[in-house]
């Protein structure tokens, strides 16, 4: 016969264990609420990695989590080169000097009411 101690024993190791499945389960989502957060193009694969990780006991987890920090996008660096400065002074330059060789636009010529004609009659 069992003794109230022991269900209440048995009732704590029951509550124990949902707990830990419960905090695996939020383990293994973290990566697809970050990558929700940062809205990442890649966000619907994650959360299928994070349950797949799941299911792998953990194995693939760190991968799924590097994937959601790192940007979606690849990075740009602009770099300022000296030698862009003198091109840009350069097509200044000519560009300057095409305006000055091209002749100017003609100027635009007053429109003129429309002339009517007439037939003549009985010629």
């Amino acid at each position: 016969m069992t003794s109230g101690f022991e269900i209440f024993c048995l009732c704590i190791l029951g509550l124990g264990l949902t707990m830990v499945v419960y905090a695996l389960v939020w383990l293994h989502g973290v990566p697809h609420h970050i990558a929700e957060a940062n809205n990442h193009p890649h966000k619907r694969i994650i959360h299928h990695a994070c349950w797949l990780s799941l299911f792998t006991l953990h194995a693939i987890w760190p991968l799924v989590y590097l994937w959601s920090v790192m940007p979606g996008q690849r990075l740009t660096v602009a770099v300022e080169h000296p030698e862009n400065d003198k091109l840009n002074a350069r097509m200044a330059e000519l560009e300057r000097r095409l305006a000055a060789v091209q002749p100017s636009a003609p100027s635009p010529v007053a429109e003129q009411p429309p002339v009517s004609v007439q037939p003549k009659v009985g010629a």
